[in-house]
């Protein structure tokens, strides 16, 4: 006997969808903080964007939410979440009563998301969402695949150090306590302007190591990173947001945010002084001490977040953390965001490819 199609509606949006949303989040601690309240609050109070969220009612009276925000400067065009606001794994995706929604209904509300006005809305999917999006969503709907690090944190931190964490990494660990570094954390905001200056620095060198102009790209960390977002996140999410820092012979080195809730812990930002960290192991320390603090407060997983260089991934995976897939979804009345991508690589190319000539230049100048 053929199952009947599953159908949904459009209950709220926005400030209105508000009252069920809490209520389901209040219901359920396990849910990631990407599909929070308090995460839409972070980002509308530190960027230019507004709740645009939805809430969905299937026809079996269930209620179903995709967190969303809109850009008032780019009439139509939402996002779920807007770039520079992922958190790794815990993508947004729709979240239901009664715990995940179904394929089936899964691709009720896919296809009503496609018929909502609007010129474009990205959703940002992982874990086990991205494997139930993947045999849902069409073929022609243009998608990113994408890979999140995860580390799981049961049995403890004993059975995590020991059987997960790499032996460089156990090593690189004593070797930074022999040399002196010590770990601070803080879940109040104080370190967030120690955190940013180092951030900062960490500009200057990936613009270097990756070939962009130094003003490109501090004025593009600027505008997608400003210290005011760091604050703004520290202040709203309180005790569930902790910086560390590493610290030696009294100087700054390096720096992580992570967030908190449920069973889950997020490594958001990350940040150094490469030149005073370069081998003293204050990456490891940093991230072992912050593991070992999540395994003390019973969480269930680590999450790394995406990389966005190859080192970056196997720094990450010599603690043990395994790869979730992470899918980034376009649904688009007119295709022009494949488009977008090819311009903007060919963009990236030639400036990289210019700065190349630039450098060459002053190499040949200063043989001379």
């Amino acid at each position: 006997m053929m199952l009947q199609a599953y159908r949904v509606s459009i209950e709220a949006a926005g400030i209105d969808a508000r009252p069920a949303w809490a209520d389901l989040v209040k219901q359920d601690q396990s849910i990631a903080l990407s599909k929070t309240p308090q995460w839409t609050d972070c980002i509308c109070s530190s960027d230019h964007f507004s709740d645009a969220t939805l809430l969905f009612r299937g026809d079996d009276g269930r209620r179903l939410i995709l967190p969303r925000l809109r850009n008032p400067a780019l009439p139509g065009i939402f996002a779920s979440p807007p770039r520079h606001w992922n958190l790794g794994a815990d993508a947004s995706g729709f979240l239901s009563e009664g715990g995940p929604p179904s394929p089936r209904e899964t691709s009720a509300l896919i296809q009503e998301i496609r018929r909502h006005p609007g010129l474009r809305t990205r959703v940002v999917v992982g874990k086990e969402d991205a494997q139930v999006w993947a045999s849902a969503v069409p073929s022609t709907v243009y998608s990113i695949a994408r890979t999140a690090q995860v580390l799981d944190l049961c049995g403890g931190f004993s059975s995590v150090w020991s059987k997960q964490f790499t032996g460089k990494v156990r090593s690189n660990c004593r070797k930074a306590e022999r040399r002196g570094v010590v770990v601070e954390s803080d879940s109040t905001g104080r370190l967030i302007p120690v955190f940013d200056v180092l951030y900062r620095s960490s500009v200057d060198r990936w613009a270097q190591e990756r070939g962009y102009p130094l003003t490109l790209m501090r004025w593009l960390a600027q505008r997608q990173h400003p210290l005011k977002k760091f604050a703004t996140v520290a202040r709203r999410l309180g005790e569930y947001c902790t910086v560390w820092i590493a610290w030696r012979q009294g100087e700054p080195i390096a720096g992580i945010i992570n967030l908190t809730r449920g069973p889950r812990v997020t490594y958001w930002r990350g940040a150094m002084d490469k030149e005073r960290s370069r081998g003293t192991g204050a990456n490891e320390l940093l991230h072992r001490c912050a593991i070992e603090a999540a395994c003390a407060g019973e969480r269930q997983s680590y999450d790394f977040g995406l990389s966005q260089t190859a080192d970056l991934k196997r720094f990450k995976g010599t603690f043990g953390a395994g790869e979730v897939p992470v899918h980034i979804y376009y649904f688009e009345k007119f295709p022009t965001v494949a488009t977008e991508a090819k311009c903007y690589d060919a963009a990236k190319h030639s400036v990289q490819a210019a700065m190349r000539l630039v450098h060459t230049g002053r190499l040949s100048q200063s043989a001379r």
